[in-house]
């Protein structure tokens, strides 16, 4: 038990554990801003793949007003 308290090793463990301590509320600060940025990004990602959504119903739109328009050409030119 001596040796605990001698040499000032419990100074030198308290010290260890301010660190550790430290460390860990670093640790947790950036858990969060982590999840904040995750967060977002699983939000604008969902508004993409609305986007595109929104943009491959839009194609298959136009693509079948094209494909009436060519038939029309195509019925004239016969």
């Amino acid at each position: 038990m001596e040796q605990l308290f001698g040499d000032n090793k419990l100074g030198e463990l308290e010290e260890k554990i301010d660190v550790l301590l430290g460390a860990y509320k670093d640790m947790r600060q950036e858990k969060a801003g982590s999840e904040s940025r995750i967060a977002s990004l699983e939000a604008e990602n969902r508004e993409l793949k609305e986007q595109v959504a929104r943009v491959e119903t839009e194609k298959g739109l136009v693509m079948q007003k094209v494909k009436g328009i060519l038939e029309k050409i195509q019925k004239i030119e016969a």
